[in-house]
């Protein structure tokens, strides 16, 4: 993998692992998924998008850095059950939503670079 994908995996991994650490501090719920109402959706986009903002790619080093930041944090700082499965399912729908707000930061940035840069 190259450097800029590595950069890029590891940011994302480091931004959505922190919705997971963050969640119980900002919200007193264990997991960002049983916070009532859409502060799951919208941390992942907020993630996606200073992510997608600070590197702008490749888009699936965004997705693969969700995926393994927020599963990694699952199984090594919260205690799983036998619903680990279906959890990581949805891991992997919830992450594209992390990388679509990767992908419109990146666009914004890549424009105002055209316009000013």
């Amino acid at each position: 993998m190259k450097r800029r994908a590595w950069i890029t995996f590891l940011l994302a991994a480091f931004v959505s692992a922190a919705i997971w650490l963050l969640t119980p501090m900002l919200t007193n719920k264990r997991e960002p998924w049983d916070v009532e109402g859409s502060f799951y959706l919208v941390a992942l986009t907020i993630a996606g998008a200073v992510a997608g903002a600070i590197a702008p790619g490749p888009l699936w080093a965004h997705y693969a850095g969700a995926v393994a930041g927020q599963l990694g944090y699952e199984l090594i700082v919260v205690r799983v059950g036998p619903l680990i499965l279906l959890g990581a399912l949805f891991l992997l729908v919830y992450c594209a939503i992390f990388t679509l707000a990767a992908a419109l930061a990146a666009f914004v940035r890549q424009r105002v670079a055209e316009r000013f840069g």
